[in-house]
C-alpha cells in the first residue's frame, strides 16, 4: 500500500489511467450497453441487413459546424449521437459506407457547399452566425439523399431515416402505391384564385409514404387500376360504383397486395352542412365496405356495429355535476401490449395506436384463406350501435350500459392465401371486364392466380393527423411530434405487402414515452365507483320528479301555485339525499387522488432514497463480512 502512494507508484496509476482511457476512446468507441427494455440505442437486425445488401458505395457528407454548436448543449450531445450511429452504419456495412464529416466554418468553401445542396442553417447566437447539422448522402450513380437538418426532438425516428436513405440510394426505382379514398387524405384542391385559402396539406402518412414509395392518387370514381400499382392503398370506400369495387376485386386476385381501410363509423366523414337542415350532417352516412369483397376474401365487417372496450378506453372531458370531468369514452381506443400480435413484423415493435370508432372483423365459416390478427380488443369489450354515435354521443351514457360480451375482436388482420372472386358469375351489370391479352392471359378472374395478400383495417380514421401527430413551427421547419404509432402501422403495412421489411423493424422501433400501467388501472377503478354513484344520483333525481308530478296530479283544488306538506316533505328528503350523495362523490374523487398521490410517493422515495439505501446496506454486510 505504501508503493502505490510512493512517487513511482503513483505515475504508474497515472500512466494507467491515461492508457486505459486512450484505449477505449479509440479501440471501444462504438461500443455502449444498452438497458432500455426495446433497445432503443442498438442497431436494428434491420438497418444491418439494409447495410449489408450495398452494391454499390454510399458516401454521406455530415456537416457539422462543431464550434459554433459546441454553445448550443442540446445539439452538441445530439451531434455526438448522429456521428457514432454513423460510424457504426460504416463499421457494419464493411467499408461501402462511407463517412465525411465537414465543418462549415462561416465564409469557407465548405459553406458555401452547404448551402449549395440545400442544407438548412440555424442561427448559433447573438451575433448572427450560422451552423449547419445536416447531411447529404449520395451513390455511386448519382443518386442522392438530403436530410436538411437533424432535429433532436426526433432522436426516436434518427436510425429509421438514416436507414430508409441507405435503403433509397440501393433500391432508386420506387414501387408505385395508387390511393383510393372518399376522405381528404390527399389533400385540398390546388389554389383557384390569388388570395383564396392554401389547399390543405395531405395527411402526413402519405407525405411519408411518397419518401419511399411512388404515390399516385387514383379516382374512385373511373374505375380502373393503372397496371404500374404495386399496392393498392384503400381508405374509407364510401359510395365506391360497382367499376370500381370489380376493378379492385380483380386487381388482387391477378397478384396486386392491398392494404384496405373501412369503418363502421367515421368520424373523420364530414358531410358539407345544409343550412336548411342542420342535422342533415349528423344523418349523413358515415360508414364503409367494400360490399361483397370482403367475404370473398374470408372476412367480414359486422354491419351497423362499433366496438367498445372498457380497457382500452381513451379519456375525453364530460360534462359532470362539477364541470368538465374525464371520463373513459369506450368507443376510443388507445391500443398497445398483448392487444398488438407481437410476432408480426407489422405490428411487433409498435407502442401504442389510437383508434376512433373501430369495427369487428370476423372470419367467414369455410373460407380458404388464412385470417392473422394484427390488432384485436381485450375480452372486457362488447358492442354499440353506430347510430349511437351520430347526435351527441354521451361518453358516461355509454360506459354506463356497457356489457362486456367477454370476446376479443379483431380490429386489424392479414388476409393470405387462395380466393374467389366477389362476382363468380363475371362483371356486375354495366361493367366491361379486362381485355383479354394476346396469349389468352388477363379478362376476368374467377379465382385467384397466386395466394392474395391482403391487410384489412376496421378503422379508416387512424390515419388522420389528429389521432397520433402533430406539428410545431422551428426555425421554418415543420417539426412532426407523433403520440402514436399509427403513421409507423400504415408503412409497415404498405412495406410488408410490397416494399422492404427491413424498414418495417427499424421504424416500428420502440417509443421513448413509457405509460404508468398502475395509476391508469387506478383511476380506471375509481372512476367506475365514480360513475356508479353518479348514476344513482340521477336516477334517484327522476324517481323524485316523477313522484312530485305524481303528487302533483292527485291534488283536489288542480292548483299546482302552492307544495303541500306531503310533497315538501319529499323534496326536504330528496334535498338531503342529494346532500349526502355529493358527499360520496366527492369521496371517491378524494380516494382516486389519495391513492395516485400515495404511488407517486413510493415510487420518488424508491427513486431518490432507495437505490443510495441498497448500497449502503451492501457496504455494510460487505464491511461486517470482513
Amino acid at each position: 500500500m505504501k508503493e502505490l502512494f510512493s512517487p513511482k507508484g503513483l505515475v504508474v496509476v497515472a500512466v494507467l489511467f491515461l492508457s486505459v482511457n486512450l484505449i477505449s476512446s479509440l479501440g471501444l468507441k462504438s461500443a455502449r450497453v444498452d438497458l432500455t427494455e426495446n433497445g432503443l440505442y442498438n442497431l436494428t437486425q434491420g438497418s444491418r441487413n439494409i447495410l449489408a445488401e450495398i452494391d454499390e458505395p454510399v458516401t454521406a457528407k455530415l456537416f457539422y459546424s462543431k464550434d459554433l454548436l459546441a454553445e448550443i448543449p442540446q445539439l452538441a450531445t445530439y451531434g455526438r449521437r448522429v456521428r457514432e450511429l454513423l460510424e457504426e452504419f460504416s463499421l457494419v456495412s464493411g467499408g461501402l459506407f462511407q463517412l465525411q464529416v465537414i465543418d462549415p466554418e462561416p465564409f469557407s468553401d465548405a459553406e458555401d457547399e452547404a448551402v449549395e445542396v440545400g442544407l438548412r442553417a440555424v442561427p448559433a447566437n447573438t451575433k448572427g452566425e450560422l451552423a449547419y447539422f445536416g447531411l447529404l448522402a449520395t451513390s455511386s450513380t448519382d443518386q442522392r439523399v438530403l436530410i436538411p437538418f437533424f432535429d433532436p426532438s426526433n432522436e426516436q425516428f434518427l436510425e429509421y431515416d438514416l436507414a430508409k436513405m441507405v435503403y433509397q440510394l440501393d433500391h432508386p426505382e420506387r414501387p408505385v402505391v395508387g390511393v383510393l379514398t372518399s376522405l381528404p387524405a390527399l389533400g385540398g384542391p390546388p389554389q383557384q384564385f390569388p388570395g383564396a385559402p392554401p389547399p390543405r396539406p395531405p395527411w402526413f402518412v402519405i407525405e411519408q409514404l411518397a419518401e419511399t414509395f411512388d404515390v399516385r392518387p387514383l379516382d374512385p370514381a373511373a374505375g380502373l387500376i393503372p397496371d404500374d400499382v404495386d399496392v393498392l392503398l384503400v381508405i374509407h370506400p364510401k359510395g365506391f360504383p360497382d367499376a370500381t369495387l370489380y376493378a379492385i376485386d380483380q386487381f388482387v386476385l391477378g397478384g396486386g397486395k392491398a392494404m384496405v381501410c373501412v369503418d363502421p363509423h367515421s368520424e373523420e366523414d364530414r358531410p358539407p352542412q345544409d343550412p336548411n337542415n342542420p342535422l342533415a350532417g349528423m344523418e349523413a352516412v358515415r360508414d364503409s365496405d367494400l360490399g361483397p369483397i370482403l367475404p370473398a376474401w374470408g372476412l367480414e365487417l359486422v354491419e351497423g356495429k362499433v366496438l367498445a372496450d372498457r380497457n382500452a378506453a381513451l379519456a375525453v372531458n364530460a360534462g359532470g355535476q362539477r364541470g368538465a370531468e374525464p371520463v373513459d369514452y369506450i368507443v376510443w381506443l388507445g391500443l398497445d401490449g398483448e392487444r398488438l400480435d407481437g410476432d408480426d413484423p407489422v405490428t411487433g415493435d409498435l407502442s401504442m395506436l389510437r383508434m376512433p370508432a373501430v369495427g369487428m372483423l370476423r372470419p367467414v365459416e369455410g373460407a380458404a384463406t388464412t385470417v392473422t390478427p394484427l390488432v384485436t380488443s381485450s375480452t372486457n369489450s362488447g358492442e354499440v350501435a353506430a347510430d349511437n354515435l351520430k347526435f351527441f354521443p354521451d361518453p358516461k351514457r355509454l360506459l354506463n350500459e356497457f356489457e362486456p360480451t367477454g370476446r376479443s375482436e379483431i380490429i386489424a388482420a392479414r388476409i393470405v392465401g387462395p380466393a374467389g372472386s366477389a362476382y363468380p358469375d363475371g362483371p356486375p351489370e354495366g361493367v366491361a371486364p379486362p381485355p383479354a391479352g394476346e396469349d389468352g392471359s388477363g379478362g376476368h378472374l374467377a379465382a385467384s392466380t397466386e395466394p392474395i395478400h391482403v391487410i384489412v383495417v376496421s378503422d379508416a380514421d387512424f390515419l388522420a393527423d389528429g389521432w397520433w401527430v402533430s406539428f410545431q413551427n422551428m426555425l421554418g421547419m415543420r417539426i412532426p411530434r407523433t403520440s402514436a404509432s399509427n403513421g409507423a402501422f400504415a408503412l409497415n403495412a404498405i412495406d410488408s405487402l410490397g416494399g422492404s421489411t427491413d424498414l418495417v423493424s427499424v421504424r416500428s422501433r420502440g417509443d421513448f414515452q413509457r405509460r404508468f400501467v398502475v395509476m391508469d388501472e387506478l383511476r380506471d377503478e375509481a372512476e367506475e365507483r365514480f360513475l356508479e354513484t353518479e348514476q344513482a344520483l340521477n336516477d334517484e333525481l327522476a324517481a323524485t320528479e316523477a313522484r312530485l308530478n305524481e303528487l302533483q296530479s292527485q291534488r283536489a283544488d288542480g292548483s299546482s301555485a302552492f307544495l303541500t306538506a306531503e310533497q315538501q316533505a319529499e323534496v326536504d328528503d330528496f334535498l338531503a339525499k342529494k346532500v349526502e350523495t355529493r358527499k360520496k362523490l366527492r369521496n371517491v374523487r378524494y380516494e382516486l387522488g389519495k391513492d395516485v398521490e400515495g404511488l407517486q410517493g413510493r415510487l420518488k422515495f424508491l427513486n431518490i432514497f432507495g437505490v443510495p439505501l441498497l448500497v449502503l446496506l451492501a457496504a455494510f454486510i460487505r464491511s461486517r463480512m470482513r
